[in-house]
């Protein structure tokens, strides 16, 4: 008992010191060390709550991102394919289109071949108009006067002279004597005009004269002069060629496609041109 009258005096000594010392009493130091630790859980507390909250927001971000990432890359797909598809039908467009350009180049190509042809032949038509006209006109006299004015039917009307152009072929004297039988003879030429005449009217066939050397000299078949009237030979012509082997050279005229004249072996087959002389009065 006595010590515990002792530890009451010490107490009572150590509250008396405290109190005229103004030092903190030593119960209130608990209760603040009690609430500092209170607010450090409360905060980690808060902490951990917001930082919950930011990992849901993140990973409800991170699902609508993926979502609308996933929705990119497939409306990216759907225009890569179906650009791919208009790209794949453009590239054969263009190449239906260029095939229908080729196409219509071609046509245009021949329809400008095709008039050119019409052109050229409408042109030649109106070139031999006034002739043609001319022959017509002959034709009726000479029916009208039973032959004895103006051309014969089928005959052309030139100069002083009226021309049959044939349309097969026979060999020199065949030719002739086809002229013989028809009051004529083969054509002589005496002029540039006459023998434009005669090629505008026989191209593009090599066409016979009455030119020949089968006596010895070159002659005309109505008695020209040779020498002394026109000529047209190509070049190195006449050559009285005779690689042809059959016994002889070439001995008779031809006037070829191109308007120059050439010596040929006589038993070859040409076109030939009739000439008579007729007293034309219309």
């Amino acid at each position: 008992m006595d010590k515990d009258f002792q530890d009451i005096q010490q107490l009572d000594l150590e509250e008396s010191n405290n109190q005229f010392s103004g030092g903190q009493p030593p119960s209130q130091t608990f209760p603040k060390r009690l609430c500092s630790s209170f607010h450090l859980s409360l905060l980690a507390l808060s902490l951990n709550v917001l930082l919950l909250v930011a990992v849901c927001v993140i990973g409800s971000q991170s699902t609508r991102l993926q979502e609308e990432l996933r929705t990119l890359k497939e409306t990216f797909n759907n225009f890569s394919s179906s650009t791919l598809v208009e790209v794949l039908a453009l590239g054969s467009h263009k190449g239906s289109m260029s095939d229908k350009l080729t196409s219509l180049e071609a046509q245009l190509k021949k329809q400008h071949q095709d008039v050119t042809a019409d052109h050229a032949t409408l042109f030649l038509h109106l070139k031999h108009f006034p002739t043609d006209m001319s022959s017509l006109e002959c034709n009726m006299v000479f029916l009208q006067s039973n032959g004895t004015k103006c051309c014969p039917v089928n005959w052309v009307k030139y100069g002083g002279s009226c021309y049959w152009f044939s349309r097969a072929g026979m060999n020199w004297h065949e030719a002739y004597a086809y002229c013989q039988l028809e009051n004529a003879h083969l054509v002589v030429i005496n002029s540039w005009d006459e023998q434009r005449f005669i090629v505008e009217h026989m191209s593009p066939f090599h066409t016979w004269i009455g030119l020949s050397d089968i006596q010895g000299p070159w002659k005309w078949v109505d008695g020209t002069n040779y020498e002394h009237n026109y000529q047209h030979w190509g070049m190195a012509q006449p050559d009285n060629w005779q690689g042809h082997e059959v016994g002889a050279g070439d001995d008779c005229a031809v006037v070829l496609a191109n308007g120059f004249w050439n010596d040929k072996f006589c038993a070859e087959l040409y076109h030939w041109a009739c000439e008579m002389k007729h007293n034309i009065t219309v």
